[in-house]
């Protein structure tokens, strides 16, 4: 029998690769073509820009090179911000239906305040900020009698690294958010290194030369305000997405797959002391489970990726569980039962508990199955 949360969808690993190759693929034509359409127009925005944003025609550009840079730099901006919505969107659709309710809000705020937020960031670079500081420095450097000449080159540098600073950051962002809501952290403490150690070596390599001195500064800055604004996701139901099982064999001789439940139960039961020496078994954290929705779906869904056989709840013997995730659990085949530490006046000393969590896990060994 298949059981299914409420938000629950069971289909195969292709069914979930071939929709997001799909997105990147429409991704990438999207670009190409963004990118195509803007070579029509780029020349007269960057005049109009330049004209202007110029104070008394100060910026000037030096050669045909410079130009180029100038004009591919901007049309690939522009090709960025014009697809951002369409792939909010398409990831918005793909991901959120494996995500809980408040993993869902947290992904429609992040992604639909980008939409807004980047482009007005960008905006505020090149029609405020970097005007700004064009007349600023128009004023300091005057000279009488003699005309300010700027580079243009080094002017429009300066805006489009901001610009890729910020489309860089989202990126980082969105992709060490979307591996703490896959759960690809819990497995994997490097993952988001990895991500960012990518993203800020790339803003090192490519940022022009107006950053030379600062570009390390503003690669760490930039993954450390993307790894603060990823923990604010809201954590995991059962304290984690992702788990290391393996397969453990009973003294009966039958082959399990343990998970251990550190329920509070509202505070009244007391918590796992330490976890060493208890590798292959998945350790969940809850509040109350007989109360919360949000714990019960998810553990009926770990129970379904991870195939399970067992869940041991620390603080109970498991039957004030409601009936509905028992005869679920059932369906699955699944044993739930406890160690009732609450009814234990010894549960309250640590070495006590240790011990009896080891008691119980000595029942089972390491499978020839793994």
């Amino acid at each position: 029998m298949t059981i299914r949360v409420s938000s629950d969808r069971l289909v195969p690993v292709e069914d979930h690769l071939i929709p997001l190759h799909n997105i990147l693929r429409r991704l990438a034509i999207s670009l190409f073509f963004t990118m195509a359409i803007w070579t029509y127009f780029v020349d007269d925005l960057i005049s109009s820009w330049t004209l202007s944003h110029s104070p008394s025609g100060a910026l000037s550009v030096y050669g045909p090179y410079d130009w180029l840079e100038i004009r591919w730099s901007a049309i690939i901006i522009l090709a960025v911000v014009t697809v951002l919505p369409i792939f909010c969107y398409d990831m918005r659709r793909y991901i959120r239906p494996g995500l809980l309710a408040e993993e869902r809000k947290w992904l429609d705020f992040f992604l639909l305040g980008n939409i807004f937020t980047i482009p007005l960031i960008l905006w505020y670079v090149w029609f405020s900020m970097i005007p700004t500081y064009v007349d600023g420095v128009s004023v300091f450097d005057s000279i009488e009698n003699v005309s300010p000449r700027y580079d243009a080159k080094e002017i429009f540098s300066l805006a489009s690294g901001i610009s890729w600073i910020v489309i860089v950051g989202f990126v980082a962002t969105f992709s060490t958010s979307l591996a703490r809501l896959l759960g690809f952290l819990d497995i994997s403490s490097t993952f988001s290194s990895k991500i960012y150690l990518i993203c800020g070596g790339l803003l090192i390599l490519t940022l022009p030369d107006v950053f030379e001195g600062i570009r390390v500064i503003i690669a760490i800055s930039s993954m450390a305000i993307a790894d603060a604004i990823s923990r604010t996701i809201p954590s995991a139901p059962i304290g984690a997405k992702r788990f290391d099982i393996s397969s453990k064999q009973a003294l009966d001789g039958t082959i399990q797959r343990l998970a251990i439940l550190d329920c509070s139960c509202e505070g009244a039961s007391p918590p796992i002391p330490s976890r060493e020496g208890c590798g292959g078994v998945a350790f969940l954290n809850c509040t109350a489970l007989c109360l919360e929705r949000n714990e019960q779906d998810a553990l009926i869904e770990m129970a379904l990726r991870y195939n399970l056989t067992q869940f041991v709840l620390t603080g109970c013997d498991g039957s004030p569980v409601p009936k509905k995730v028992h005869d679920s659990l059932y369906d699955l085949n699944i044993h739930i039962n406890g160690l009732s530490w609450m009814d234990e006046s010894k549960a309250v000393n640590e070495k006590w508990r240790s011990q009896s969590l080891s008691l119980f896990l000595s029942q089972y060994n390491e499978s020839s199955d793994n």
